[in-house]
């Protein structure tokens, strides 16, 4: 008897680097980016049921939005759409139940990683009709960190940071996360990027070859950076408090991720990295966890 129903987690991501390059013809930035997932996970129960359409119920952090375009949704609907493209009859629908655990807003790339195993499970609920590749093809027209979700555990994004180039799993790490609690839309932040601070001041999109070179000097240098945290610091002024806090324990080691707020910092204990969270969260408020790096792909090949 075929699967109906499917239980799935669903990872964060931190990015270790990001650099934004410049603006790039169709509007959007070029970037490269290092990316590894964590085990902070939001789950979902995923079931196909009778009643047409996609049914989702949200719990735990509460999420902005109208849910008829939530990524889950969005991507449900467009695996029903290629599938019925393919001449593959379907009938009735997916009920979702999706209980969120990773913070909202927060550059850890909760919806993009929701919207990925959502797509990967839908399909095999449906006997698996699309490739691996058809689904990355979906997840990029949702948004530019969804095709990693579908890989992983470590990979860098290049391009719009939608160009998934897989590394090799990341040695094992301990991370302390630190958020403000205060929700930062990527799109601000970009808006407030100053292209006086980017290393191509026009419109640049790089070369398969030019991309192979940069990401194999930002792999040796170990160098974590990231374009985005000047701008995000200025909408967000907390970012700076929680990265000067975190220095004073492990200096060099120290990021904002994505967008932000979130900071992060790598740690060579739990022990260590639990105690700074509590000292974290008592002075600076917000919110703190400490989590390990996966070493295998959040979701198995089709």
């Amino acid at each position: 008897m075929a699967t109906s129903t499917l239980y799935l987690r669903t990872p964060a991501k931190i990015n270790l680097s990001l650099l934004v390059l410049g603006k790039r013809h169709d509007g959007y930035h070029e970037l490269l980016t290092e990316m590894v997932m964590i085990d902070l996970f939001d789950e979902i129960l995923l079931e196909r049921v009778s009643k047409p359409g996609i049914h989702l119920r949200l719990s735990g952090r509460p999420v902005d939005g109208d849910p008829k375009t939530n990524l889950v949704v969005r991507a449900l609907t467009l695996l029903e759409e290629s599938v019925n493209k393919k001449g593959i009859k379907t009938s009735g629908g997916f009920a979702v139940d999706l209980a969120k655990k990773i913070p909202v807003g927060a550059g850890l790339g909760g919806g993009s990683s929701n919207a990925a195993i959502a797509l990967w499970g839908g399909n095999r609920l449906l006997g698996r009709p699309l490739s691996m590749g058809e689904m990355e093809k979906i997840g990029r027209a949702l948004g530019s960190d969804v095709p990693f979700f579908l890989g992983g555990p470590r990979a860098m994004g290049v391009g719009r940071g939608d160009i998934i180039v897989p590394l090799p799993p990341p040695e094992p790490f301990i991370v302390l996360l630190w958020n403000p609690e205060i929700p930062l839309p990527t799109p601000s932040v970009y808006r407030a990027l100053d292209p006086a601070d980017l290393e191509f001041k026009g419109v640049v999109e790089l070369t398969e070859k030019e991309r192979s070179n940069r990401i194999g000097s930002l792999l040796k240098s170990g160098d974590l950076v990231n374009s985005l945290e000047k701008p995000a610091i200025g909408l967000c002024p907390q970012i700076a408090d929680g990265i000067r806090f975190l220095e004073g324990y492990r200096p060099g080691n120290v990021r904002m991720t994505g967008s932000g707020p979130t900071v992060f910092a790598r740690f060579d204990s739990r022990d260590k990295a639990l105690g700074a969270a509590r000292e974290m969260v008592g002075k600076l408020g917000g919110w703190a966890g400490v989590f390990e790096g996966l070493l295998a792909p959040s979701v198995p090949g089709v």
